[in-house]
């Protein structure tokens, strides 16, 4: 933590416990007055670290509408937000969705319940409910799911002059990132500049001062690809157009952040095997379900590890030894495995692979299984032999590492790929799958080549 983020959650600190003091004194006016001062974000930031009940207290002593619904959009969590708005009267609630961007007044929505949100339905003006049923013909995770349909554009036959004038009415209403240009159909066909505007002849036509080579995403597209698409090309703004090349909306880069974080988060929960619900969770009924899936193959997984052990039980008589370096094979095979899935996963997710660029991971990964696999090859056979003084035993200790850790990185990388050319979240080959894998591979080759040693080759373990 830096010394500014540091000073930020000292500061924090006491505005919350300040808030709590407040709030059991019943000194709304109090807490009002505090809030008022914060920006909003800092007020959502507040919230969020209040208990429940503390959080309907402070949301209600806040007066100004306009600073309580900004608060409430810069909330990340949804169904706080929800369940603040469930505390105010329908209208209320419906004003403060009314002043927020419409799709993050969607997200909200969704989580209200469904008595309150028909009841906060009957206060929308006609132009927010046409507004909100746009997004709500989109799958949420798509760019039609998290574009706001509140743009701002100007026809191409309109002059320089008359578009000055309807973005200086515009801006009173609308926060203007690009000047979008359409045609008389709304077919996207550029954006014009400020710049490009200010020093052109006020006679000059939209259309001969537009630049057409501009980035457009469908709203079909996945939130993940335009999130890639953003970062890309560094974009402040991205336009949404439907199939017929009409904008129809416009998500900012805000909404890309939050895209990022929810995807990456997403991905996190998968690695370990479990999911984003169980955050949210209070009944342990209920993580046990998130989590008992990937637990049971791990125990199934295992499970076969045991018989693997069952199965060369005349091995492990013959030479007792080798149960001391077991733990070692099975630990650095799984944990090299899951080092390597994890860096592939990621590297899938955050798009830096294409095609081409997938053999160079292939590339890398084999370099990198050889490498590994040959370093703790000789630290194994170091080891044995210091520890053990028995050299075939350093042999064999030696070569299961080398190859276990060869096969884990080697599984480890391509399993992600595999799963990314069926289509499907790369990230669902959870670590504990891996894990469970490496495993047994790697008894079955330590015993396997201990076994082949001594009925072969006479070796004494």
């Amino acid at each position: 933590m830096t010394a500014g983020e540091l000073k930020e959650h000292i500061y924090d600190e006491m505005i919350i416990k300040n808030i709590r003091k407040l709030i059991r004194k019943e000194a709304k006016e109090n807490v009002n007055k505090i809030l008022s001062k914060l920006h909003p974000a800092d007020i959502a930031r507040v919230l969020l670290n209040l208990a429940p009940d503390e959080q309907i207290y402070s949301i209600k002593a806040l007066e100004d509408k306009d600073l309580k619904a900004e608060a409430i959009e810069y909330l990340d969590d949804y169904k706080v937000a929800a369940r603040l708005l469930e505390q105010l009267n329908p209208r209320e609630a419906a004003t403060i969705l009314e002043k927020i961007s419409p799709d993050k007044a969607v997200d909200i929505l969704e989580e209200l319940s469904e008595e309150f949100e028909e009841e906060v339905q009957k206060y929308f003006s006609d132009k927010f409910k046409e507004e909100i049923a746009s997004l709500l013909k989109y799958p949420e995770d798509t760019a039609g799911g998290i574009m706001n349909p509140d743009f701002f554009a100007i026809d191409k036959d309109m002059t320089v002059e008359e578009a000055l004038e309807a973005i200086r009415k515009a801006s009173k209403e609308k926060r203007i990132i690009y000047v979008y240009v359409v045609d008389k159909f709304g077919h996207l066909i550029g954006v014009v500049t400020l710049r490009a505007l200010i020093t052109a002849d006020k006679n000059e036509k939209i259309e001969n001062i537009t630049n057409t080579n501009i980035i457009s995403v469908r709203t079909s597209m996945d939130q993940e690809e335009v999130a890639r698409i953003v970062e890309k090309y560094d974009l402040l703004c991205v336009p949404v157009v439907d199939n017929k090349n009409r904008l129809v909306g416009i998500i900012t880069v805000d909404d890309i952040i939050d895209v990022i974080r929810e995807e990456t988060t997403e991905d996190i929960y998968k690695l370990i095997g479990t999911s984003e619900e169980e955050f949210e969770e209070t009944r342990v009924i209920n993580i046990i379900k998130y989590r008992a899936p990937w637990l049971i193959m791990s125990l199934l997984g295992e499970s076969i590890s045991g018989s693997v052990l069952k199965f060369f039980d005349g091995t492990l008589k013959t030479a007792i030894s080798l149960s001391f370096f077991m733990p070692l094979i099975m630990a650095l095979g799984g944990n090299t495995g899951q080092q390597s899935q994890t860096i592939v996963v990621r590297a899938l997710a955050l798009g830096k692979f294409d095609e081409g660029g997938i053999w160079k991971i292939i590339r890398i990964q084999i370099k990198t299984a050889l490498s590994i696999g040959g370093l703790f090859a000789i630290l194994g056979f170091s080891m044995a032999l210091i520890f053990q003084r028995n050299f075939p035993l350093a042999l064999v200790v030696g070569s299961s590492l080398f190859l276990s850790m060869f096969l884990s990185t080697i599984i480890g990388a391509f399993l992600p790929l595999g799963l990314k050319k069926l289509n499907v979240d790369p990230a669902v080959a959870a670590s504990p799958f891996i894990s469970a894998m490496n495993d047994i591979m790697g008894l079955l080759i330590y015993l396997s080549i201990a076994t082949f040693s001594i009925k072969y080759f006479g070796v004494k373990l």
